[in-house]
């Protein structure tokens, strides 16, 4: 398959393949010949041949090829150039292939991409040939050309590729730049030209820009200008002789360089565009700024500090950790330069009218700005005090230059000239020139905007000192503040990334991770390389990642859990990179909801190793941040006592907090007439906390106890139990506060059935003011592996972020039993689970468990020990007392005849529960309504019986009144009436407002008729088997624990083992 014409058509491919005309394309694949087998020859019109793969494509016309266009340059191909193709098949296939880079260039790229060269080597090339220019692609962006010497077999000139082939590449190092030689119009009286000084001493430090907190403000204000803390015993003796150094700044890996555009320099100009003619300079900034050396013993070691121009003029303007590198200083000009030059900053052309600086208008503004330039330059600066050198980047200077510019020596366009502090009569100050504007883009100029001020963080100085403590003390110190939304976790860490920029000299970053939770995986693990670059680059470095668990989620249940997966995979492995190389100090500071919510890889990694908790602030801080933010943030008062609002903000966070003052005080305006508030009454706080929700309470399901303390009679020692453990601490705080000893913080309420447990425990809750969960078996008990475990959990995690909370578990017996008697293991573990929580490391701060159950004997009785349930109350049957003190509290809400006797009925209950008294009198009730609605029947039966004659309405014709005698006419007048009356009557009675409410009055005799009906839930039999199992419970247990044996006793449990 030999001579196709056609022509070359140029198409982005990203590879060394072609495509051929339709025609041959079908001729190959008739033949069932595969692309891999195939190389096409190409003969120029010079006869010049080179060889290609095909990629199996047909080209775009009938008559073309198609090649991508850096591969055609580099065979030296044009658009729609002739070329006669020749197909070569039973090709040679070369398994060692030798190429060499054509410059150092393509070398490094070789070096940087080597890993996704040889994985898309024999993608993008099928065919090679010796001295033929080899084209890869590493990127889409970027080509490597590579000469092909050496196929592995003399006798061929052409081969395709084998997939196993061995490639090898020879390195081609880039040669060092010899030094410049001296200029030849050198003037004798000691000026020199510019002079490479690259092959002298060298000292390698870490930079800190001034104004730095550390240098404080008396060296800030001395060493504003071009001047170099070190401290001399860190320098080699050569830079002791010395008062001038040369400064350079290294570019990181990941440092953007500012370069102005190609025609920025003069462009908006056509000022001095012939002399650029003879010499053309290019203006751009210099790289070697000389610096006068002081010396400054407290200087951190291996830092250096830059005045504030130093640092504006390498580009470094208040930033930190940046390499700095200080060599000699070349020889200064001897002679002082009678003119300087100022070419002003700008970031977008001017208008047309503004080109022309040859207009009269245009040369005095010109003039006007040069002459306050040498004045702020030389009299206020004072810049001739320190060393000038030429190329020198000026800082902004408000009205003046607002976006900086370039300052240079005229007719000096050597770059490292530089002339030693002079002094300068202030009637004979220099010569200043204003030449054409420099473009520049908006990010090279100076940034004059101050950094926000941190808000004032009250009550957190000891969890910032901790947190930089830790930092300080270890190499790669890994720390996590974790604790719910709103708790004030993020302003924490930007002050203890202060504290450590300013005390420690520490770089820091800061990454909010929300807005990177929608990244793909790509673009994360580029953004994850890129923080862990510049921390290396700027150590010793502190990465700050806020909400690292919006990124590095934990596995949830039923969700897709493999980005996270992937992503801390990544995140996990470059720390551990960064981790293990030598005298790299890079720090961890990350934040989450909690230590559950990141994913288990970034936990098992222990590369964080040090967790802070923020919790709910105590009483003591609630009345320092409410009283400060009110004072310093809304300027007013309190005008009633703060501890009355501490009192009723019990697990507020400081955000809570903040949001309530703040409600507070647009009540407080709302409320006085002028509009302006300086003291917030309680009014206000009352309006303002009416309705408002916490954030630790917002999606908590909490219940509203529905009986208050009055309501239950009887069983005063369980109250007066409950309220020494409830309702003291919060009442007497101070002096529980001084207690050496632990609270208690579990009760144990047990009693026969419908004596008022649960009642109780939902009136307590009520009585103390205390947030009250309420529990039932079902809820936790779970077939699942691990899922009642997780219920456990989350409960007291709700308890927790709702304290002071009371968790309340009913029907205790079903949730806890002893262990060994489960043939699945479900109670087991849950009462596992419920041991660790109750008693655990952490403890129960704020959170009260209240469990109640008719049979204690049946409860596992580790839980039953002091740390856990600390104390059992028996809710015991009533007596007399309790009878009669249960029957006034039910009746109170009805109306009772002056006859009835509760002690009677109190002495005629023997054997009732609470329960079966409460139902008694509801019984007794019903009957009385039952009598009333009885008696107003009979009532309306018999009102009827007397009025079944009277007429409501008859029927009255023309004709019949005509008839009728005046007597008649006024009978019939008054039956009119007497209907009208009816009607009135009837109208008044539907009138609400005019009817007054029934009252039923229940008596004695309802009472005892409801006591005949009524019989006691609990038999005599069951009462004294719970008397007996609730005797042997309080004085019949031993410490002795279960030796595993199984039950003899009848009816006794077996476990299934």
């Amino acid at each position: 398959m030999e001579n196709f014409a056609a022509n070359v058509h140029i198409r982005a491919s990203w590879n060394n393949l072609v495509d051929l005309p339709s025609a041959l394309s079908s001729l190959l694949y008739n033949a069932n010949i595969s692309p891999q087998e195939v190389i096409v020859e190409l003969e120029l019109q010079s006869r010049q041949k080179c060889y290609v793969g095909w990629s199996g494509m047909n080209s775009t016309a009938p008559k073309s090829v198609g090649i991508d266009p850096i591969f055609a340059q580099s065979l030296k191909l044009a658009e729609k150039q002739a070329v006669q193709l020749h197909v070569k098949l039973r090709n040679y296939k070369a398994t060692l292939i030798f190429l060499e880079p054509e410059n150092a260039l393509d070398w490094e790229l070789v070096e940087l991409h080597a890993a996704y060269m040889e994985s898309k080597f024999i993608e993008q090339t099928r065919c090679i040939a010796v001295g033929q220019v080899l084209v890869v692609y590493p990127t889409k962006s970027s080509s490597v050309r590579l000469q092909v010497t050496d196929i592995g077999s003399p006798a061929h000139q052409y081969a395709l590729i084998d997939p196993y082939a061995e490639i090898s590449i020879a390195p081609k190092v880039r040669q060092m730049k010899k030094a410049a030689a001296a200029s030849e119009k050198s003037v004798k009286s000691g000026r020199s030209s510019a002079e490479d000084t690259s092959h002298g001493p060298a000292v390698l430090k870490r930079g800190i820009s001034i104004p730095h907190p550390f240098f404080g403000p008396e060296l800030t204000l001395s060493c504003s200008g071009f001047d170099l803390l070190v401290n001399r015993s860190e320098f080699v003796h050569v830079f002791l002789r010395h008062d001038y150094v040369s400064v350079s700044v290294l570019t990181g890996p990941q440092t953007k360089q500012n370069k102005a555009p190609a025609d920025a320099n003069g462009a908006n100009s056509k000022y001095s565009s012939e002399k650029s003619k003879e010499s053309p300079v290019l203006l751009t900034e210099t790289k070697l700024v000389v610096a006068r050396l002081r010396n400054c013993p407290n200087a951190l070691p291996n830092n250096v500090g830059l005045g504030e121009r130093l640092a504006i003029a390498l580009g470094v303007g208040n930033k930190l950790g940046y390499k700095v590198v200080i060599r000699q200083a070349p020889r200064h000009l001897s002679k002082r330069p009678s003119t300087y030059v100022v070419h002003p900053y700008v970031t977008q052309t001017k208008s047309t009218k503004q080109l022309s600086l040859n207009s009269v208008p245009a040369k005095e503004e010109q003039t006007a700005l040069a002459k306050k330039l040498s004045l702020y330059l030389f009299n206020d600066a004072k810049m001739h005090l320190s060393p000038i050198s030429n190329y020198l980047r000026i800082p902004i200077i408000p009205d003046i230059l607002p976006q900086g510019g370039l300052l240079t020596i005229k007719k000096r366009p050597e770059r490292n000239l530089w002339i030693k502090p002079l002094d300068v009569d202030p009637a004979k100050l220099p010569k200043v020139e204003v030449e054409a504007d420099l473009m520049r883009s908006a990010s090279f100029i100076q940034d004059t905007q101050l950094q926000p001020k941190l808000e004032t963080a009250y009550e957190t100085g000891t969890v910032v000192a901790e947190i930089v403590e830790q930092i300080s003390l270890l190499k790669n110190a890994g720390v996590m503040l974790h604790g719910p939304a709103g708790c004030g976790k993020t302003l924490v860490l930007k002050w203890a990334a202060k504290k450590c920029c300013d005390q420690l000299g520490y770089f820091v970053n800061f990454i909010s991770c929300e807005r990177l939770m929608n990244e793909n995986q790509e673009a994360l693990s580029a953004t994850i390389s890129k923080w862990f670059s510049d921390a290396v680059w700027h150590e010793p470095s502190l990465l700050v990642l806020d909400n690292l668990d919006k990124m590095l989620c934990g596995e949830t249940e039923n969700g897709d859990s493999r980005m996270a997966n992937q992503i801390s995979e990544i995140f996990v492995s470059q720390l551990e990179r960064v981790s293990a190389q030598a005298n790299t100090k890079v720090s961890l500071l990350i934040t989450g909801i909690s230590k559950e919510s990141f994913n288990k890889q970034l936990i098992l990694s222990h590369m964080v190793d040090n967790y802070v908790h923020l919790r709910a602030p105590d009483k003591k801080s609630r009345a320092i941040i409410i009283e400060q933010y009110t004072l310093h943030h809304l300027g007013c008062k309190l005008g009633f006592d703060v501890m009355d609002l501490v009192q009723e903000t019990k697990g507020y966070f400081p955000n809570d907090l903040k949001v309530l003052c703040e409600r507070m005080y647009f009540q407080s305006i709302h409320l006085q007439q002028d509009g302006k508030s300086v003291v917030l009454p309680k009014s206000a706080f009352e309006k303002a906390h009416l309705g408002y929700t916490p954030s630790n309470l917002r999606g908590v399901k909490l219940l509203k106890a529905g009986a208050s303390w009055k309501d239950i009679g009887g069983l005063t020692e369980a109250k007066r139990i409950l309220l020494e453990t409830l309702e003291w601490p919060t009442k007497y705080a101070p002096i529980f506060a001084s207690c050496p000893l632990r609270l208690r913080s579990g009760i144990l309420l047990y009693g026969y059935p419908g004596c008022g447990k649960t009642l109780l425990a939902s009136a307590i809750a009520a009585q103390c003011g205390l947030n009250f969960i309420s529990i039932k078996g079902p809820e936790i008990l779970n077939k699942y592996i691990g899922a009642s475990e997780q219920s456990v959990r989350d409960l007291f995690d709700r308890a927790q972020s709702a304290k002071p909370c009371i968790l309340f578990f009913d029907e205790f017996d079903s949730i806890a039993p002893k262990r060994g008697h489960d043939s699945t293991g479900v109670t087991d573990r849950v009462v596992n689970q419920m041991l660790t929580q109750m008693d655990g490391a952490e403890g129960l701060d704020g959170v009260y468990v209240l469990a109640a159950t008719s049979r204690p004997d049946l409860i596992d009785s580790a839980l039953l020990r002091p740390g856990r349930l600390d104390k059992s109350v028996i809710c015991d049957m009533p007596d007399l007392d309790d009878r009669f003190s249960i029957l006034q509290c039910v009746c109170e809400k009805m109306d009772l005849e002056p006859k009835v006797d509760l002690n009677e009925i109190a002495a005629m209950t023997r054997g009732f529960s609470g329960a079966d008294m409460q139902c008694l009198c509801y019984n007794a009730y019903l009957k009385a309504v039952h009598d009333k609605l009885s008696l107003q029947e009979q009532e309306a039966m018999n009102e009827a019986k007397d009025t079944t004659a009277a007429r409501e309405f008859f029927h009255i014709t023309a004709d019949k009144l005509t008839k009728l005698r005046p007597a008649e006419q006024a009978v019939l007048r008054k039956q009119v009436e007497k209907i009208f009356e009816g009607v009135d009557t009837s109208l008044s009675d539907k009138d609400p407002k005019k009817t007054a409410s029934p009252v039923v009055l229940v008596s004695q005799d309802h009472f005892l008729a409801s006591l005949k009906e009524t019989k006691p839930s609990i038999s005599a039999s069951e009462t004294n088997k719970l008397r007996r199992i609730y005797s042997e419970f309080v004085t019949g247990r031993s410490g002795n624990m279960p030796d595993g044996s199984a039950s003899n006793d009848i009816g006794g449990r077996t476990t299934l083992m």
